[in-house]
């Protein structure tokens, strides 16, 4: 059967053969309402191929975004590299793969480009689901004498705790130097919590730096005296160690110990992962659990699983490690129980499994700052599919 008009430039375009009147023609058939869903079959087409990778290039993809906005939008500017959403999936057994850059604009864009087809998706049965927006600066501070401070209820500017120095500036908490105390001085301890779908950073009393990720929390002293630094933490954060070689820092974490000098590492320790990773980005540093310990290099991942007598040193990918600091969901052959649980904590939804756990392995990055709706719709591309009942996800 010939292929039709459209169906010969979007290969074209797909493989960069396209000329330039090709482009433009491309483009305006894009946007003519008959040819959305002939357009949806030919991304399927493609994302359904399992003898040969399929691979739409960046600026490909970019820019057949770009085109559609700009010529659709009554304000096209803003498709900022933030807003872009970027995923690509593995199919077990499967060697296909498609990468897509998408805007939450233009994906919506250009598979419902009439209003009348607004409601017309699998995904969005429940309309709830596109009101819930994703997390952001949330903390709240406990002070030693048991006061509650939710700091993004209050302005920028001084908190008074005791003889603490503390200034609140944005979605940082920085603590003043303490110096001039005395070693033998009795010190409070306060502690930063995170709820799910919160994050927040810190700067402690020696200068060192912290980002609590949601659902965390970390206890600290208001000075650091003495010939240690030491806190506790539960949940994730990232840490840039101020250098003291006198002063060595920990991390005391689910019973195990984190030991630097000055380095940039992140620790997760959520109870639903099944594991304590501490991931080394700078420096060096030793963990320690009992009789067991090891040290990591930069790049190297120690791994101690809960219920198990082991630590695993290994190679890891500090990009995906640190993305959410970075306001990113990034996965390197992550599975969908796994991402599905950052999802989780990130937009405080519970999540839910109807039937078997889909078996995929996803490879790309997503938008911390995008609402769920367009995170579940890339994530429907891979063929899974979800319910919205209140804010819980139903996977299917």
């Amino acid at each position: 059967m010939p292929l039709s008009r459209l169906e010969y430039l979007f290969d074209c375009y797909l493989h960069q053969n396209c000329s330039a009147s090709d482009e433009v023609e491309l483009m305006g058939l894009l946007l003519e309402p008959e040819n959305t869903i002939k357009f949806q079959q030919l991304l399927d087409n493609v994302m359904e191929q399992e003898d040969n990778e399929v691979q739409m290039s960046d600026n490909v993809a970019k820019s057949i975004l770009q085109n559609i906005i700009e010529a659709g939008a009554k304000n096209p500017a803003n498709l900022k590299r933030k807003n872009v959403f970027v995923m690509r999936w593995f199919k077990a057994g499967v060697a296909a793969s498609l990468i897509l850059f998408i805007s939450s604009f233009a994906y919506w864009f250009f598979l419902h480009s009439t209003k009348d087809k607004l409601v017309a998706t699998d995904l969005v049965k429940n309309p709830e689901q596109i009101f819930i927006q994703p997390g952001g600066h949330h903390a709240i501070l406990t002070t030693g004498d048991g006061q509650s401070i939710v700091l993004d209820s209050i302005r920028n500017g001084d908190i008074i705790s005791g003889n603490s120095k503390i200034k609140k500036q944005g979605d940082l908490l920085v603590y003043g130097s303490s110096k001039s105390l005395k070693k033998g001085t009795v010190m409070d301890y306060n502690t930063l919590s995170t709820p799910r779908g919160g994050q927040y950073q810190l700067l402690l009393p020696d200068g060192s730096k912290v980002w609590l990720n949601a659902s965390s929390s970390i206890r600290f002293p208001t000075a650091f005296i003495g010939n240690e630094r030491d806190v506790q933490l539960t949940g994730e954060a990232y840490f840039e160690i101020a250098k003291n070689k006198e002063k060595p820092f920990h991390v005391y974490v689910g019973g195990m110990q984190v030991e630097v000098l000055g380095t940039h590492f992140n620790v997760n320790e959520y109870d639903d992962e099944g594991a304590i990773k501490t991931s080394l980005l700078e420096g060096s540093v030793k963990i320690k659990d009992g009789k067991l310990s090891g040290m990591l290099k930069p790049g190297q991942q120690g791994v101690l699983k809960k219920n198990e007598n082991h630590i695993e040193i290994k190679n890891a990918d500090m990009n995906e490690v640190v993305a959410w600091k970075n306001g990113l969901f990034e996965f390197n052959g992550a599975d969908i129980e796994s991402i599905m649980r950052q999802i989780g904590r990130w937009y405080d939804v519970e999540i839910e499994y109807a039937g078997k756990v889909p078996d995929r392995r996803f490879e790309g990055k997503i938008s911390r700052d995008a609402q769920l709706s367009d995170v579940l719709r890339i994530l429907e591309l891979s063929n899974i599919k979800f319910r919205m009942q209140q804010k819980k996800i139903i996977v299917e």
